[in-house]
């Protein structure tokens, strides 16, 4: 088995996955379900072959790898035989003598150029039905087809978390529609607490008051004090005074708008 034809095995069981995953939904009939499971057994049982098929290629790469090399040892050794009756000089004269015997040493150059050819084709493919079993190895460790469908899930999960906490950093930052303006009135001290000495203010959260906003105090159109917001609650606010711009106690009634 090709390695293209391993990898495109995989993405087969992927898809396979990938289509249950995000295209079965709760109003598939059982009719669908049973169709998608009977596609997921077909693709594990491709898988399988698959691997039963790169396993055994390797094995016989092996075989003929070891009866090669012995055939090359045996045509090596006799090339040295050849070679073995003397020096370069003696060779030629001999070749010169007898015609067969160079023919003879030719063919044996020849036939170990080739069974060395050969052996180094076989060693390369011995080593790749080895990497394709190894890869295939790895695989199969990722886990059953169900084991893949939640890790799928879970790799989902996390990358639409990821998208949504990008994106309420980038949206922009905006005032609540009914925050109020600078120099608007938005409401009135209701009461003041003389025990702990904080003021509460008629208005709250809903109408846009939020904690540590300034408001000037108005009696009668003129300029009495100012408070700060401490807490708020949806219709109503706690509030100090801030003693610098408060020169008399503040009444119930008296108007509050937004500082500048």
């Amino acid at each position: 088995m090709g390695k293209v034809t391993k990898i495109m095995l995989g993405l087969n069981i992927l898809a396979g996955i990938a289509g249950i995953v995000f295209g079965m939904g709760v109003k598939k009939d059982l009719k669908e379900t049973a169709a998608a499971k009977t596609s997921l057994e077909a693709d594990a049982t491709k898988a399988k072959t698959a691997t039963t098929t790169a396993e055994r290629e390797s094995k016989t790469a092996k075989d003929a790898l070891a009866v090669k090399a012995g055939e090359f040892n045996a045509a090596k050794a006799q090339l040295d035989q050849y070679k073995g009756v003397g020096d370069l000089e003696t060779v030629r004269k001999i070749m010169n003598e007898s015609g067969d015997l160079g023919t003879a040493l030719q063919a044996k150059n020849a036939e170990v150029l080739s069974l060395t050819t050969e052996r180094d084709n076989l060693q390369t493919k011995a080593n790749t039905a080895q990497a394709l079993k190894d890869e295939n190895d790895e695989y199969t460790a990722l886990g059953t087809i169900e084991e893949l469908r939640k890790m799928k899930n879970r790799i989902k999960k996390i990358d639409e978390e990821k998208a949504a906490i990008e994106a309420k950093k980038n949206e922009p930052k905006t005032e609540p529609k009914n925050t109020p303006k600078p120099g608007a009135e938005v409401g009135a001290i209701a009461s003041y607490d003389p025990k702990f000495k904080f003021y509460v203010i008629n208005r709250g959260a809903d109408h846009g008051i939020k904690t540590g906003d300034e408001f000037n105090v108005l009696r009668g159109g003129n300029l009495v004090g100012k408070i700060i917001i401490k807490q708020t609650q949806p219709t109503v606010s706690i509030a100090d005074a801030v003693k610098a711009f408060t020169r008399q106690q503040l009444q119930a009634g008296d108007k509050v708008a937004k500082a500048n």
